[in-house]
């Protein structure tokens, strides 16, 4: 008499291969996760930088060499601040910590204004 099903050592081997391929796909998820947060920043990094260059253009003045914070620039009208944020103007995508006191330079250069935040930029170079 022959019995249908399958041994356990099958069963035991599928549900290894399913835990396997599960691992793998949480951990692609993650890594997914944190390149989007990271591209978000960089993204928002380019934002404040443009932002104050405009900010910078409009009280133009030869020689200029200004530093604001992030913070400043929201109550200056140079940015806006995220929604819904409490405590805070804006909000670093990573780690939802905030970006208020990240140090932006404004300055005059070839007769234009120019702004660079100063922050780690290598993650977000190309």
């Amino acid at each position: 008499m022959k019995k249908n099903g399958f041994t356990l050592i099958e069963l035991l081997a599928v549900i290894s291969l399913l835990g396997i391929l599960a691992t793998l796909a949480v951990s692609s998820a993650i890594n997914v996760s944190v390149h989007l947060k990271e591209d978000m920043f960089c993204e928002k990094i380019d934002f404040i930088e443009t932002a104050a260059k405009q900010y910078g253009a409009n009280i133009y003045e030869p020689g200029m060499d200004k530093e604001f914070t992030v913070g400043e620039l929201v109550k200056l009208g140079a940015l806006k601040k995220d929604q819904d944020v409490a405590g805070s103007y804006i909000l670093d995508p990573r780690d939802n910590s905030s970006m208020d006191n990240i140090k932006v330079r404004i300055y005059a250069k070839n007769k234009r204004a120019y702004a660079h935040v100063e922050v780690d930029q290598n993650m977000c170079e190309s």
